[in-house]
Parts: C-alpha cells; sequence; structure tokens
C-alpha cells in the first residue's frame, strides 16, 4: 500500500496559526520569551563589552536607543515567559519584521558602517525559520534587506550600499540554510511518525496509531459528532495457515487481506493491524444497522475474494456502535470490548460470520 487514510493532521505552527494542541501553543511562547531575554543579554554584552574591548565605543545616541531597545525586548521576553496565554498568529509573524526595522534605526545613526547591525539582523531571520515559517523567514529577510538599505544610503552613501550588499547576502544565506535544515528536520520527523504508526507488514495503521484515531472520533463525538463503530476482524484458523505452509504463506495472506480491507471501505473509516491476525476499521459516521450491514458484508466479501487465493481463508467479525446521547456514549476502551465480546461470540457461533453489538 502507498497511502494510508489516516485523520492525523499534519505537524502545525503553533505559533503561526494557532492550530497546535495547549502544550505545543504554550510551549512557542515561551520559546518567543527565551528567546526575547537571550537577544537582549546579548546585544547588551555586544554594546558595553565588544565595542569597548576594540576602542571604538557606540555614539551616545546610538548606545541609548539600544539600550532601550534592549530594554523593551527583555520586557517583553519576560512578560511571554510568564504568561499563560497563546500568542496570536498575526503578532508572532510580525515580530521579526519589527525586530529588524527597530534594528536597522539605531544602526544608520551612526555616520561610519559598522558590522554589528548586519550581525543583529540575522537574529530575526534566524528565529523566524527556526521556530515560525519559510514564508515568514524569506518576508523578513526582504523587509530587513530593504529597510536597510533605504536607511544605510540615505545616511553612509557609497559606504552604505556595501554594508547593505554585504547584509543581504548574509541574511538570504542565513534564511536559506535554516529553512532548509529546518524542512529537513520536518520532513524526518514526519517519516518518523508515519513508521511509529505504521504496520510494517500491511502498511495499514498499527495498534497505536488505532489508538489514537479512536480517540479522536470520540472526542469528536463528545463534541456532538455523529455516531461511530469499531469492527474487529480475525482470520478463522489461521494458525493452520502458518503450520501447513509457513509463515511466508502466513505473511502473504495478511498482505492480502490487508489490502481487501483496505479497499472494501471509504476514505473516511480507518482500516488497522492491531494484532497477529487481527484487524480493526473505524467507522465514521456510522449508525447500528449500518455497522452490523457492514460487518456481515465484510464476512461475504472476504469469502467470495479469498477463495481464489493459494491459501484461502474466512474471517469472524465483531461490530459495537457508539450511538448513545453526547457525553454518555461508550469510551475508546469500552467499545473495543464490546466488539471484542461481539467477535467472540461470532467465533463461537461457528466462524465466519459476524455478529454486531449496539
Amino acid at each position: 500500500m502507498t497511502e494510508l487514510r489516516t485523520a492525523n493532521a499534519s505537524a502545525p505552527e503553533a505559533l503561526a496559526d494557532g492550530s497546535g494542541g495547549a502544550d505545543s501553543r504554550q510551549w512557542a511562547v515561551k520559546n518567543v520569551g527565551g528567546g526575547l531575554m537571550i537577544a537582549a543579554s546579548a546585544l547588551v554584552v555586544l554594546i558595553t563589552v565588544l565595542y569597548d574591548v576594540r576602542g571604538e565605543p557606540f555614539p551616545a545616541l546610538t548606545r541609548h536607543v539600544n539600550f532601550g531597545l534592549s530594554a523593551c525586548v527583555a520586557a517583553l521576553g519576560i512578560y511571554l515567559l510568564r504568561t499563560r496565554r497563546r500568542l496570536p498568529g498575526w503578532l508572532a509573524n510580525s515580530m521579526p519584521s519589527t525586530a529588524a526595522i527597530l534594528i536597522c534605526l539605531p544602526t544608520s545613526m551612526d555616520e561610519s558602517p559598522d558590522e554589528l547591525g548586519p550581525l543583529l539582523l540575522t537574529w530575526p531571520v534566524t528565529f523566524s525559520a527556526a521556530v515560525l515559517t519559510a514564508r515568514v523567514a524569506w518576508v523578513t529577510a526582504g523587509i530587513a534587506a530593504l529597510v536597510f538599505a533605504a536607511l544605510a544610503s540615505l545616511n553612509r552613501g557609497v559606504d552604505g550600499v556595501v554594508l547593505w550588499i554585504e547584509a543581504s547576502a548574509s541574511l538570504v544565506v542565513v534564511c536559506w540554510m535554516v529553512v532548509r535544515v529546518q524542512g529537513q528536520a520536518l520532513r524526518l520527523r514526519e517519516a518518523l511518525a508515519r513508521l511509529a504508526r505504521t504496520d510494517a507488514l500491511t502498511g495499514l495503521t498499527n495498534r497505536r496509531g488505532f489508538d489514537e484515531a479512536l480517540a479522536r472520533e470520540h472526542a469528536r463525538r463528545g463534541r456532538g459528532g455523529p455516531p461511530w463503530a469499531v469492527l474487529l476482524v480475525d482470520i478463522d484458523h489461521f494458525k493452520l495457515v502458518n503450520d501447513s505452509w509457513g509463515h511466508q504463506a502466513g505473511d502473504e495472506t495478511l498482505r492480502r487481506l490487508g489490502a481487501l480491507l483496505y479497499s472494501s471501505f471509504r476514505a473516511t473509516d480507518l482500516v488497522g493491524r492491531i494484532g497477529g491476525e487481527e484487524f480493526a476499521v473505524l467507522l465514521a459516521d456510522c449508525g447500528p444497522e449500518d455497522a452490523a450491514a457492514q460487518a456481515h458484508g465484510l464476512c461475504e466479501t472476504v469469502r467470495t475474494h479469498a477463495r481464489d487465493w493459494e491459501h484461502p481463508i474466512t474471517v469472524s467479525v465483531g461490530a459495537a456502535t457508539d450511538p448513545g446521547p453526547v457525553g454518555n456514549g461508550s469510551s475508546p476502551t469500552e467499545l473495543m470490548a464490546e466488539a471484542d465480546t461481539a467477535l467472540y461470540a461470532a467465533k463461537a457461533a461457528g466462524r465466519d460470520q459476524a455478529v454486531a453489538r449496539v
């Protein structure tokens, strides 16, 4: 199977759109606050130590403006570290560009070009690429380059143009490198997340991924969503397949059954392999009668298709539905237990059949 029908959303940009969970959003706010505190502290150190050591102290006006900006940045950082509120997306996305503009202002007041301004401009760009999105990072880099170009050319002439070229090149390189690294890290995290929720043999969702989907569907039902159902599917006498033809034949049978189940349900449903020869199907927006009909139909589908396989099989199916009042329905654990009870009833009744509990 090349694709899984899952309800998992892609990794959210917790700061940019606020779609992440509460923990992710809170972590993002704290991350911003800590970054601002580090930036303010580093700026103070650069102003008070670096240039004095070099014997090139800041002009008084530039020094005072930078100290004032550092105090404002530190105050905002302290607020974000202490608050429990989620940072609005528009504010998070606009902060790096605003910081870049503020960095350009005191730099333009100095009549002789220096390297501190371009160095500081890399901070908001790096922050945008690492914490927000690539789009915000490139917008920040573009705004920083434009503002720096205007101020440098007005106040420093040819030297300002040269400094702008150096600063713009640095911003582009830094932005490209951080965005590229973040993109690779995101793709790796997504791949690992898929592997952690995928059964290696069949390509279906594994028990972990299926349990997470159950929890999401239960929460959706609690918010007033439609009823939902679970089917548990077990291969009849599967041990005979392994004992008679070997485990390779058993693996092939599991793969073929997984593909058959996958193609037998809607795109909104979720099929998973949750045990050795046991599969499960989460039926979204499914009432009791529909769940029972699908369970019986599945037995017939497997019986019809598998009779032509090299190692024919049949399945037993247990179905359980949660049609109860919103807030009073079965939990995922209870619903799985009811489906399991129905499955054992189907096996006790002779196998190759379905039993539904509502």
